[in-house]
């Protein structure tokens, strides 16, 4: 396939049937597989908006003080949006790669090598968006209970908006994924990617972007203008400019990140190298 056949290969059925099939063994382990990852953001939320929050003043932004469970619930919306996809295109897909030799099976089909990465890539954004669905949930509940002071009108949109910008981040572990010798390097893409985007996103607290360099940094980084664009839209009610950037941002990982790993994967399960 050329570079554009291959990004077009997103559409065809063979894609939507390696999504299909991955959700159909979900569908069997759906209480372990989904339940504890998506219970994770809500407990940081809970640890840190509710706990710590406790001993934080008010967090200034947008021209107003937040209270720190205001400000950290958008950051832990994107922080799963973001998560999700991620680590389960590092982890899930590299189980079913070479431990469980899923990958061999699927290609022996009809499908190939580019609907199979095609299919692990929206089955991972599939998964951030419902992990994001829940947290959205949990945040209308403890708005509900008079915990978080939040404004409801674009909630509903930021799990899709997620989803997109989850793509981006699927697309980058699928390269780790296919390039690691085995699943213990994958602990260079955590912590040393992972980990720290998790922290320095404006998720937990705010970045100074005053500091030399660091403005074009946060310019470019999908997780920080998604952070903020939720911000926005759930702590003032205002759709900003950070949303679409976001979209952007993801749109450029997808392709970037997909196009890279077609050869990479092609070379390991086709070519024997």
């Amino acid at each position: 396939m050329t570079p554009l056949e291959s990004v077009a290969a997103v559409t065809d059925w063979r894609t939507r049937a390696v999504v299909a099939r991955n959700a159909t063994v979900f569908a069997k382990t759906w209480r372990t597989a989904m339940i504890p990852p998506a219970l994770e953001p809500v407990l940081y939320f809970l640890a840190f908006g509710l706990g710590l929050g406790g001993f934080v003043e008010g967090m200034p932004h947008g021209g107003r003080t937040l209270d720190y469970a205001t400000y950290v619930a958008p950051g832990m919306l994107a922080f799963t949006a973001f998560a999700t996809p991620f680590y389960e295109s590092l982890y899930a897909a590299y189980v079913r790669m070479f431990f469980q030799k899923t990958w061999d099976g699927i290609l022996a089909t009809q499908v190939e090598l580019e609907h199979l990465l095609w299919g692990e890539i929206l089955w991972a954004s599939l998964r951030g968006f419902v992990n994001s669905c829940i947290v959205a949930l949990v945040l209308v509940g403890v708005w509900a209970a008079g915990l978080l002071d939040i404004e409801l009108t674009w909630l509903p949109l930021l799990p899709l908006v997620g989803a997109v910008v989850g793509a981006g981040f699927a697309a980058i572990g699928l390269v780790v994924s296919v390039l690691v010798p085995s699943i213990d390097h994958m602990n260079y893409a955590v912590f040393l990617f992972g980990v720290p985007l998790s922290f320095t996103s404006n998720t937990y607290f705010p970045v100074d972007v005053r500091v030399p360099g660091l403005a074009p940094a946060m310019a470019v980084n999908p997780l920080y203008q998604l952070a903020e664009g939720c911000r926005f839209a759930l702590a003032h009610g205002e759709l900003t400019h950070h949303l679409a950037v976001a979209v952007g941002l993801g749109l450029v990982c997808v392709v970037v990140g997909f196009l890279t790993a077609v050869p990479i994967a092609r070379r390991r399960l086709l070519d024997g190298a």
